[in-house]
This record gives C-alpha cells, sequence and structure tokens, in this order.
C-alpha cells in the first residue's frame, strides 16, 4: 500500500474522531435564548432585572436579556405581539388589560404593597385644600391610580372632589408635584427625599399600612408560559437571585440604583435601600391572589369588566416556589 496516501487518511480519521477542544465547545454550547424583558417605570421597584442583568444571572442561564423601559399602555400592545416575552407592570394595568380579553399571567412580584406616600403641598395639606385640585397621576390604570384612589379615600374624598391628571411617567409626576403644577400626588423613595427637604407634607403613608397590592410584578403571555416553562423559569430564578443581590450587598445595590436612576446623593441613596429592603423586599416575590385582588378591588368602581375577575385565575406561584427552592439549596 502507498504510504503517502495512508498518512492523510489516517489524519482525517483522527481529526474525526477527536475534534480540538474549541470545537467540541463550540458545537455543544447551545445558542443564548434572546428575551426582552420590558419595565413600565424607572423607579428601584425593578431593580432586581437590572441586577440580574448586570451581575450575569440572566446570562449563566443561558438568557440573552434586553431590557427596556415602556410604560404600560406601550409594553402590554409590545407583549401581546411577541416583540417582547416579559413585561413589567403593576397589578392594576394588568387587570386593566385582562378586562379587554389580553391573558396574562403574574409569575413574580418585585413590590407585594403599596408602597406610596401621599405628599401634598402646605397650602393644601388637608382634606379640605385639596378639593377641587389638580391630583398628579401617571395614567388611569396603573398601580399609582390605584393607590391614589386608596389615598382619596383614606381622606374621605372621591375621584369627584379633586381633578385626576395623568402626566406619564412617575418621574413627570415627581417634578410636576415639586413645582406646584399638581398640589398632590403619591411617590416614594428617592423623589420623597427631597419632597420632605422642600417642606411637602405626607398625608396618607399607604407604605406602613402594609396594604397588599402587585405594586409592581413580572408577567407573562399564558400562551408562551405553557410553551416556555423552561425559559420562564430561568428568568424567575435569575431575579430571584439578583433580590437576594439587593438584600444582601448594599454597595452593589447602592451602584445599580446611581447607574439606572442616577441618584448620586449618598444620603438620597441610603434613604432609598432602606425604605426597599427594610419595607418593601420583606415579603418575598412569592405573587399572591390578595395582592392582586387588592388591585381588582380599587379599580372596580370606574371599570365594572374588572370586578369580575378571578384575581386566582391570573397567577402562577410555581416558578417562584422552585426558584426559592433552589435559592435555598445553594
Amino acid at each position: 500500500m502507498n504510504h503517502r496516501l495512508q498518512l492523510p487518511l489516517l489524519a482525517a480519521f483522527i481529526c474525526a474522531a477527536f475534534p480540538a477542544p474549541g470545537a467540541i465547545s463550540g458545537a455543544a454550547a447551545a445558542a443564548p435564548t434572546p428575551l426582552t424583558i420590558s419595565y413600565s417605570q424607572k423607579t428601584v421597584d425593578f431593580l432586581p432585572l437590572a441586577i440580574a442583568s448586570d451581575a450575569g444571572y440572566f446570562k449563566k442561564r443561558g438568557l440573552d436579556v434586553t431590557l427596556r423601559y415602556l410604560p404600560a399602555q406601550e409594553g402590554i400592545p409590545a407583549i401581546i405581539s411577541g416583540q417582547e416575552q416579559f413585561v413589567g407592570i403593576g397589578g392594576a394595568d394588568a387587570a386593566s388589560a385582562e378586562a379587554q380579553g389580553t391573558k396574562l399571567k403574574l409569575v413574580l412580584t418585585f413590590t407585594p404593597s403599596y408602597i406610596f406616600q401621599f405628599w401634598a403641598r402646605p397650602d393644601h395639606a388637608s382634606a379640605s385644600g385639596l378639593k377641587g385640585q389638580r391630583i398628579g397621576i401617571t395614567s388611569t390604570t396603573g398601580s399609582l391610580y390605584a393607590g391614589t384612589l386608596l389615598a382619596l379615600k383614606q381622606l374621605g374624598l372621591t375621584t369627584s372632589d379633586v381633578v385626576l391628571t395623568p402626566l406619564g411617567g412617575v418621574v413627570n409626576v415627581n417634578s410636576s408635584l415639586l413645582a406646584g403644577s399638581v398640589v398632590a400626588a403619591l411617590s416614594h423613595p428617592p423623589a420623597t427625599y427631597q419632597f420632605k427637604r422642600a417642606g411637602l407634607v405626607d398625608l396618607v403613608d399607604l407604605a406602613k399600612k402594609n396594604i397588599p397590592s402587585v405594586n409592581a410584578g413580572l408577567w407573562v403571555t399564558e400562551s408562551y408560559m405553557q410553551a416556555h416553562r423552561d425559559v420562564v423559569q430561568n428568568v424567575v430564578d435569575a431575579i430571584v437571585e439578583a433580590i437576594q443581590r439587593e438584600k444582601s450587598d448594599r454597595a452593589f445595590a447602592e451602584n445599580e440604583i446611581t447607574k439606572n436612576l442616577g441618584v448620586k446623593d449618598k444620603a438620597v441613596l441610603d434613604f432609598t435601600y432602606d425604605f426597599y429592603v427594610n419595607e418593601v423586599l420583606t415579603a418575598g416575590p412569592m405573587p399572591q391572589v390578595a395582592q392582586l385582588q387588592s388591585n381588582i378591588d380599587a379599580l372596580s368602581a370606574k371599570n365594572p369588566k374588572v370586578k369580575a375577575l378571578d384575581a386566582a385565575a391570573m397567577i402562577d406561584q410555581s416558578f417562584v416556589k422552585t426558584a426559592e427552592k433552589r435559592q435555598a439549596a445553594k
């Protein structure tokens, strides 16, 4: 036999049987799953999403996640059309969408209670002083709107007693209150630090009342959840790990607040971090029927279709249960 022919054949056989290490890893490694997750407000409520991204918790679970800010009025259509796979919105927005026929599932709660305080300018800091005045809200469907209805009720007022003024994002509401174009509005840290310094008055502290609410939650369409339960689980696993990091690593969490919200003052950072960790995150991320039912109840008077919703049918607790077991086992 011609030995000069044998050697190339033998080399080809060896390469086929034992490919180079780089070739093995490249072939075996699955491509990351691309996902888009939107969040409806630029607040600390959604900080675990940023932590999960920047700390690599999504990446280590094979997820290539793009985070983007979209108000609920844009985020809900985007998830329905498939432009994104997850949406971070409050229970009030989700209930309003559900009443119109959208099938959403709550798989994780970022903030499980109304975390707002109802602030007023000093010359309007009473129930009588608010009558006939402009009250700032983001929209007529979101968590801040539902909380405003609750705060007005606590003061013995109704929506007919005031002029509810939709202003878009939370930032717009906060700046309008400071500027005096509205006389009162709901808010929470870090903005409330500035409210105190500006002499505004906290009329109703809903945060201290621990009233259940899906102030901010992670939602997915029912059809996507059924078809991609493994992906949903990986996303929830990453966020649960991020919440633990937020609670245990002040320096990292405050750096994320600075990076994502532009808060640089150390006193404001500490004020905000302490509020979220000591008051907001203590209940954990498990979605509860009572949280969503509270949002439904708040909207029912203005939207009869919402009243008929089944809160339990809109929730799936299995993903957080699995994530918490895995986190505890580490």
